[in-house]
């Protein structure tokens, strides 16, 4: 996957690893067939793949999260076996991992959230 970042970006080390991460993502939907929330839902969103696509935007464009990436991150059991399945060997957790640090940072839960 391409990736967006400038080069103040890259110079952080969070966003550096991540972007090695989205770099090793082809897009091949083998991950939809293992995970249990896309199966339950199948919203591409809560997928690995639609959540790369979220977290690739919300990093790349250093905006708060909104409600809705927020919601399909959270739905992410952690499972790990997109990860088990993936022919490219993306590290998918780490991502997620940038992501909820990101979303922790930027991201004001509501008051029943909390």
């Amino acid at each position: 996957m391409q990736t967006q970042f400038d080069i103040t970006q890259l110079a952080k080390p969070e966003i550096a690893e991540a972007e090695r991460v989205l770099r090793k993502c082809v897009h091949c939907g083998f991950c939809l067939a293992t995970c249990p929330t896309y199966k339950l839902l199948g919203d591409e969103r809560d997928s690995p793949r639609g959540r790369i696509y979220m977290i690739k935007h919300m990093l790349e464009s250093g905006q708060a999260a909104d409600a809705a990436t927020v919601r399909h991150i959270d739905r992410c059991l952690s499972c790990l076996s997109c990860m088990t399945t993936c022919p490219s060997g993306v590290d998918y957790m780490h991502l997620v991992d940038h992501a909820r640090s990101h979303i922790a940072e930027t991201y004001r839960r509501p008051v029943l959230e909390r």
